[in-house]
């Protein structure tokens, strides 16, 4: 694999990593989100006016696009619905096994095939982000997902998570290497932000009663740091296996704890050390068996 394109997908992880700590960090409400895409949008249309590129997509590619963003706001939706219903150190690892089920689907839709050396390369990505959030090496954890003292609920919606986004990047993946970046960019992350009004007016009408608990300026940072996350990634989307891109992005979870280690004072543990260098060793047996 060209190193441009795994540069592609770690500048997005970052990215990524930082617009939820601006997230989180401002309180997390999905009316916080809301506006992120929404800015997000705007700076999509801004770019394409100023590129003077034209939007010319199929109507069968629209219905494909808009598929992935509902799949993608459905993800975001429920990751927060999951953290509702118990500790995100417990139910984190259930969000992040898209790379588990995105070369599924990639295999049965888009006719992608992955090498035992790839394979072997996720499967390790995906234990160390499980590792880093984990507050002990115990494996009673698994057991406590579904246990009743954690929720059957909070389980099952932070896997349904996991399958939305793998859903989503199938359908992402389909559509984008047939567009220019910008165009397909404006219509993905304008669709999210329809969408993702659409459903957060349908849980709570009264969601913009809300809206002077939002700052503007961690709310407009996040905006465009989500632009340059959703950006970057397609980049690479545009010549990488959808296979092999996802499971590369799960490297957020580095600068998550980077950023945490910086700015939100945690500590370092055992656990985040072992988990940092599983998910390096992950990357690079991806990058090196492709």
């Amino acid at each position: 694999m060209e190193g441009i394109y795994i540069l592609c997908i770690l500048i997005s992880a970052c990215a990524h990593a930082l617009y939820n700590y601006l997230m989180h960090s401002s309180g997390g409400s999905r009316l916080f989100l809301l506006f992120m895409f929404l800015i997000a949008a705007c700076t999509s249309g801004i770019a394409l006016l100023f590129s003077q590129q034209t939007i010319h997509i199929p109507f069968t590619h629209c219905i494909t696009i808009y598929a992935a963003s509902l799949f993608y706001v459905l993800y975001q939706i429920s990751v927060s619905k999951a953290y509702e219903k118990g500790e995100i150190s417990r139910l984190y690892p259930l969000t992040v096994l898209s790379p588990i089920f995105v070369p599924i689907w990639a295999f049965l839709f888009l006719q992608e095939t992955i090498s035992g050396g790839v394979l072997i390369g996720i499967i390790i990505t995906i234990l160390g982000a499980i590792s880093v959030k984990q507050k002990q090496k115990s494996y009673t954890n698994i057991r406590y997902f579904f246990s009743k003292q954690n929720s059957y609920k909070g389980a099952g919606i932070a896997i349904l998570a996991s399958i939305f986004y793998s859903f989503g990047a199938v359908f992402d993946k389909a559509s984008i290497e047939h567009f220019e970046l910008l165009p397909y960019l404006a219509v993905l992350l304008t669709c999210m932000a329809v969408n993702m009004l659409i459903i957060n007016i349908i849980l709570n009408k009264n969601i913009f009663s809300h809206v002077r608990t939002i700052r503007a300026i961690p709310v407009l940072a996040a905006g465009l740091i989500a632009y340059i996350s959703f950006y970057t990634f397609r980049v690479a989307l545009q010549h990488v296996d959808v296979s092999i891109a996802v499971p590369i992005r799960v490297s957020s979870v580095l600068f998550a704890v980077i950023l945490g280690l910086t700015f939100g004072k945690e500590l370092i543990s055992r656990n985040k050390i072992i988990g940092i260098i599983t998910i390096i060793s992950g990357i690079l047996i991806i990058n090196f068996t492709v």
